[in-house]
């Protein structure tokens, strides 16, 4: 299972499924500079740096793996309106395939859930992987419970990676609200800011390619809120003041704006995005001229490739936090 994109919000249930199954899962190392080259220089040029990294982290898999799953990720919603991902998260393996074949051994899972039950596309990975129906539909049971705890996880206020670690390892409770209380003695005399992090799993949460935009802003004296902090209920009232879209994930992620908008706990807002990415681009516009509009919360765009530098990085958001200070 390649470490990009889809990784951070389904790699627990992907990877609960297929352990049921009988398999061993291999997962591609943490994005370097080396993996994000390769997946440059076998990817198509006008696409996001994401879908390159997934190439990378693809690439990285094939001397090592027998397949690679990659989730064709079509609808993530039920009911009457017609939502969908992001193009290129739909036509993600058909990219692969027609980059990296003969050589790349794929198996899909569908998710689609306004036109197939999530159990026929379970069924059709347990075909391709030769196992029966009841394994599959034992795996997809324990998937499902497993998710649910994950997402009960993230909900806490942790990232994937310490969401994840926190699921398997019974070592690994970490606990970020502790470390906020904690990291509070090195800023003793200064507030420790509260900034709302927006942005897909995929951009802020790989390091590499977000330059460790959460630690960087820890440094600062800033605690982060991610999106995946926020219950789905609340976005979901949000966005029932808004305009209507039909991009799933962009969707959760107006509906964050506006509620750390309104949250007087908030002391500013940066939202990540790639260059490239077309919904990204119509996010950012619908935050800042209908979420925004009547909000006077510190908002910062921030847009990220392959050619960002981490000094840049680091000035824009240095300003930022200290634009904050200065106006408080």
């Amino acid at each position: 299972i390649p470490r990009a994109l889809t990784y951070y919000r389904y790699f627990p249930f992907l990877k609960t499924f297929l352990e049921e199954l009988g398999k061993k899962v291999v997962v591609s190392n943490s994005t370097n500079k080396n993996l994000l080259e390769q997946g440059v220089r076998h990817c198509v040029d006008d696409i996001c740096v994401p879908v390159k990294l997934y190439f990378g982290h693809t690439l990285e898999l094939m001397g090592r793996s027998d397949c690679v799953l990659v989730p064709r990720m079509v609808s993530v919603e039920a009911g009457s309106d017609d939502t969908y991902t992001c193009p290129k998260l739909i036509g993600l393996p058909d990219m692969l395939r027609h980059s990296l074949e003969p050589s790349l051994s794929l198996v899909e899972f569908v998710f689609d859930i306004q036109n197939r039950s999530l159990k026929r596309s379970a069924m059709e990975v347990g075909e391709a992987l030769s196992c029966g129906h009841r394994e599959v539909s034992r795996g997809l049971r324990r998937a499902t419970a497993v998710d649910a705890a994950y997402q009960k996880i993230l909900l806490s206020g942790h990232s994937p990676e310490k969401a994840m670690r926190r699921l398997w390892d019974k070592d690994g409770h970490e606990n970020r609200r502790r470390t906020r209380a904690d990291a509070s003695h090195r800023d003793h005399e200064k507030r420790r800011l509260t900034i709302g992090l927006l942005g897909h799993e995929y951009l802020i949460h790989d390091t590499f390619i977000s330059h460790d935009l959460t630690g960087k802003l820890n440094q600062l004296g800033a605690d982060v809120i991610y999106p995946t902090e926020i219950d789905p209920e609340t976005i979901e009232g949000e966005l029932q003041l808004l305009p209507g879209i039909s991009w799933s994930y962009e969707k959760e992620l107006i509906g964050a704006a506006s509620h750390l908008f309104r949250r007087p706990d908030v002391d500013g807002v940066i939202l990540t995005m790639c260059f490239a990415c077309g919904p990204d681009s119509i996010v950012s516009e619908i935050i800042s001229r209908e979420v925004r509009r009547d909000s006077t919360t510190p908002y910062m765009p921030l847009v990220l490739d392959e050619h960002t530098g981490e000094v840049g990085v680091r000035t824009r958001l240095e300003a930022f936090v200290d634009m904050i200070r200065r106006g408080r």
